[in-house]
């Protein structure tokens, strides 16, 4: 479990520790306008590949696919550290992305492989922890290297840490798999469906990478991007029916409405997850003229409250081994909470702003896991590498295109309303908005420019209440499958 844990931590840790270095990173290595892909190179890779690790470590085995993964993710880190200029540093980042893809997918796999059912959610809720910790923990890490050490830190502390997990997994992990030969096994590899589903999904995360930043939404690229993506997933759709012979992802999955409902809920669930920890942080810096590190801290109550939820949900399931009662009553609760965070202005207090997080992460923490022990519990066991990394997949998935959607809402209405402020130099508050507070300009110029903010937040978190409102009235449909209490057997549903 610690190595595991370490394992989850160095992934999700990756995701958002670079996010306070970009600027310097831009900066030392004159590349200003390609920083974002810095971030974008590991986003692309890691989503792409997750869904395939868990065919992977069916066919070649639980330990050497993990031993992979953290390799091909320390060696990226290494290079990332050591880089010179901007396109080192960005193939670098793809590079670690190929490794961070399974680390998580692959630690909540094995957790399946040695706990039974009836006991995992407390182990899966242990990782949503990690999940909270690192998500907190890697903007304030990153900018204290930045300022303090060097922004190289960023990529090289996940050295010594890695280190860790891979004596720990070579040590003590001990998971028996098929025997073969390497050709045998390289043969039952879908290179078809593989080619498909990662052109797929590399078109259309480029499609939303580019679209309203780069160029217009209705640029020809970006709807050819989406076109082609599109026309690949379907192509693979049908790969895996008609041609595979063993299916990266079988589709007879997702003939069964427990599956479906929870990867549409952890879709909508990812949305709204990586909005709050992407755009409150720009509510406290902006209005409440936080620092970057203490926006930061100011998210804590949002993400304690995500780890108390999974750690009770964890508890619930192990004592009475029912899971849909948790989903109702967390996306119950996770609605109203992300409905009163639309409330949030100018004039609201700590008061508000600590009760708010509490009820949306504690509502989120309750059924974020226990999603996926209903998938879990659906499937036969030995589909359950499959089931846990599409699960990942999709929640992902979800989370990025959530942000490209969010930040459109969001910018759509600071352009609607930040020209109409006179008085304002708008291109230096688009660098630093929350420069507003220092800078020398009319009382009700500013007023204005934060209520412009606020108005922007709030709007880009208004979808967010329909998506939790639609994941509680899908949850109605899942149906109770007992919780199994040894590693064999299944249960469709």
């Amino acid at each position: 479990m610690i190595g595991l844990g370490f394992g989850v931590f160095l992934a999700f840790i990756d995701m958002t520790i670079v996010a306070t270095a970009l600027p310097e990173i831009g900066s030392q290595l004159e590349a200003f306008d390609e920083i974002t892909w810095v971030a974008s190179s590991y986003m692309l890779t890691a989503t792409a590949l997750q869904p395939l690790y868990g065919k992977f470590s069916d066919i070649f085995g639980r330990v050497p696919v993990i031993l992979f993964a953290l390799v091909v993710f320390l060696v990226g880190c290494a290079i990332c550290g050591a880089a010179q200029n901007i396109m080192t540093l960005i193939i670098a980042r793809g590079l670690a992305g190929i490794g961070g893809a399974g680390l998580v997918s692959l630690c909540m796999i094995i957790i399946s492989d040695i706990v039974p059912l009836n006991k995992r959610a407390l182990f899966l809720g242990a990782f949503g922890g990690v999940f909270a910790i690192a998500s907190i923990a890697g903007p304030l890490l990153g900018g204290a290297f930045t300022d303090y050490v060097s922004w190289r830190w960023v990529f090289y502390i996940n050295l010594p840490i890695g280190a860790v997990t891979l004596i720990v997994i070579i040590l003590f992990l001990r998971i028996p798999h098929k025997s073969g030969s390497i050709l045998a096994k390289l043969r039952k590899i879908d290179y078809l469906g593989t080619f498909l589903l990662v052109g797929g999904i590399v078109f259309i995360l480029l499609a939303i990478l580019w679209g309203g930043k780069d160029y217009p939404w209705d640029d020809k690229r970006i709807i050819a991007f989406f076109c082609i993506g599109f026309g690949l997933i379907i192509a693979f759709v049908l790969s895996e029916v008609y041609f595979a012979s063993e299916p990266i992802i079988p589709m007879e999955l997702f003939r069964f409405r427990n599956v479906c409902i929870c990867y549409t809920s952890v879709f909508f669930l990812g949305i709204g997850i990586m909005g709050a920890i992407f755009y409150l942080p720009i509510y406290f810096n902006v209005v409440r003229n936080d620092s970057a590190t203490m926006a930061g801290v100011k998210l804590l109550p949002f993400m304690l409250s995500m780890v108390f939820g999974n750690v009770v949900s964890g508890v619930i399931i192990q004592k009475t081994g029912r899971c849909r009662e948790i989903v109702w009553v967390g996306s119950s609760i996770a609605t109203v909470g992300v409905g009163l965070l639309t409330t949030l202005s100018r004039a609201s207090n700590a008061g508000n702003e600590v009760g708010y997080l509490l009820i949306f992460g504690f509502g989120s923490g309750l059924f974020f896991q226990t999603m996926l022990m209903i998938c879990q519990s659906t499937a036969e066991e030995s589909e359950v590498a499959v089931v846990t990394a599409c699960y990942n997949f999709f929640q992902t998935i979800g989370a990025t295109l959530g942000l490209a959607i969010l930040s459109a809402i969001m910018n759509n209405v600071l352009n609607t309303r930040l020209p109409l402020i006179e008085g304002l130099d708008l291109a230096a508050l688009a660098a630093a908005p929350s420069s507003i507070n220092t800078m020398d300009v009319s009382e009700e110029a500013r007023i204005q420019f934060i209520d412009a903010y606020v108005k922007a937040i709030s709007t880009a978190f208004i979808p967010i209440i329909p998506m939790m409102g639609v994941i509680f009235l899908m949850s109605l449909g899942i149906k109770h499958v007992p919780l199994r209490k040894t590693l064999t057997g299944g249960a469709h549903g």
